[in-house]
């Protein structure tokens, strides 16, 4: 049982109440013709919602519209409680957030510019996300010794939430963060005399009800609180940013394309983990008789003696041109091979699609070993990207590419990206933080040496894509050269 902090229900501005807990905001709003409700709080604010109702006078069956700003369990658990006293009460949530929600079907989908009437109240909705994917931020008139005063809700501003742990968790698109700087902006340009939270703490409702005795002025009125509080909430989200870029920063163990170990793919990982990498970046390709393997496009040649594909192939052939080599410890390993040896492991994965038409079969494996929270699938082919994720809308998806431009930025939004990956020379300060703005993870490829390790660190990208053995055994030869 959640132990929950009441407080005196009490009117904050004209017909505007404050019936929730500290850690809950739960607000209603006396039309004249029935009373909205916005937020229900946690399973056990309906009580309190009830009970801080009767003490201001006020009956839960005259509740006629109950508004969710967003579909998190301390914004909406209350609802299915208080549908029981009121089951003819209309509901608003916007459906983008229907899988946050437990124990109610909302009536109504909030969309962009929805003005909600009742009695002498209209609200006009704002589609702000970013907190969730369907936050939505309410504004209305509220008067008060014959002056009107504009209030309204930031529906979702907590920046914890845009955390990759919690993201990850909850199979929150990166590009959220970017949403969350867009709503930041769109909402600056709003004019607000009366800031209300949907936690107590956003706008110091507790402090500002203490003062209301003693106070010449409703202390709920300040026209600066609004752009000030969106202001700070922007520069949280940047520190976010940095902070999960330091702390969550992963270093993958390539394999493939090695200068000096063609197709040592699982020395490459082993070496790679027992060098630090917490990742593991990996090429998928398919055989003539349909095996997934992994396998560089580039090294077939070293590795086999003979030009061609790796569909030219089957998958016993590759490993007799393997053995014939004396490459006897990989003998060219499957995709299911690495999948079973390395998916119980702390390690973050990127799947790279090197051909067409593996997506649905790599996508199925990735379910079936349980990875899907701490893999992205990347190409350098956007169609197969787009493929990959419209199968699997949940998998976290990556842009391989020499080029970014406002063309490429636009279709990665479009695909739902999460991640861009720009050779490591390319990467800068300046080009990471307009990459953030928008919601990119960001990781390098082609490391070639120390120095572009330490830019793209510096930089603050989120990862980068180490070939471990080339670093290592280049070092080794130019020691023995000297």
């Amino acid at each position: 049982m959640r132990t929950l902090t009441k407080m005196t229900p009490f009117r904050m501005i004209g017909n505007l109440y404050f019936v929730g807990t500290k850690e809950a905001s739960s607000h209603l709003i006396d039309t004249g013709n029935g009373l909205i409700l916005i937020d229900t709080g946690y399973e056990e604010t309906a009580e309190v919602i009830v009970e801080s109702m009767h003490t201001l006078g006020f009956d839960i069956k005259d509740v006629k519209y109950i508004l969710h700003s967003h579909g998190h369990s301390d914004h909406t658990d209350g609802t299915a409680t208080l549908l029981q006293f009121v089951p003819n009460a209309k509901t608003y949530l916007s459906l983008k957030d229907v899988k946050y929600i437990k124990g109610f079907t909302p009536d109504f989908d909030i969309r962009d510019g929805d003005v909600i009437k009742l009695g002498n109240t209209e609200i006009r909705c704002l589609f702000t996300p970013g907190h969730t994917e369907g936050t939505v931020s309410f504004f209305f008139d509220v008067s008060e010794n014959g002056q009107t005063y504009r209030a309204a809700m930031f529906g979702g501003s907590g920046t914890k939430q845009l955390r990759k742990g919690f993201m990850n968790k909850r199979d929150v698109p990166y590009l959220c963060r970017g949403l969350f700087f867009d709503s930041i902006e769109r909402l600056l340009g709003e004019k607000v005399d009366v800031m209300i939270g949907n936690h107590t703490w956003q706008n110091h409702t507790l402090e500002k009800y203490e003062k209301m005795a003693t106070a010449e002025t409703n202390p709920f009125i300040d026209p600066l609180e609004w752009a000030s509080y969106l202001q700070e909430v922007r520069q949280k989200l940047w520190d976010v940013i940095l902070q999960d870029s330091r702390e969550r920063f992963v270093t993958y163990a390539h394999r493939g394309a090695s200068h000096y170990c063609p197709e040592n793919t699982f020395m490459s990982f082993y070496m790679g983990v027992r060098m630090g990498a917490n990742g593991i970046e990996t090429d998928v390709q398919r055989t003539k008789d349909g095996v997934l393997v992994l396998f560089h496009d580039d090294t077939l040649e070293r590795v086999t003696g003979e030009a061609g594909k790796v569909a030219d192939y089957t998958y016993a052939e590759l490993r007799a041109f393997a053995v014939k080599k004396g490459n006897l410890w990989d003998k060219i390993p499957t995709f299911e091979d690495f999948l079973a040896h390395f998916a119980d492991r702390d390690i973050t994965f990127a799947i790279e699609l090197k051909v067409d038409d593996t997506e649905k079969d790599v996508a199925d494996m990735i379910f079936q070993y349980g990875v899907e929270k701490k893999t992205v699938v990347t190409s350098f082919d956007l169609e197969r990207i787009r493929k990959i994720k419209a199968y699997a809308p949940l998998l976290r998806v990556g842009y391989l590419t020499k080029n970014i431009d406002g063309a490429v930025i636009k279709e990665l939004i479009e695909i739902g990206a999460d991640e861009i990956c720009p050779p490591g020379y390319e990467v800068t300060p300046q080009k990471v933080d307009v990459w953030h703005r928008i919601g990119f993870n960001v990781r390098a490829w082609k490391i070639s040496d120390e120095t572009v390790m330490k830019q793209v660190y510096d930089a603050h990208a989120d990862g980068m894509t180490v070939n471990f053995p080339d670093l290592l055994l280049r070092y080794i030869a130019e020691v023995n050269e000297t």
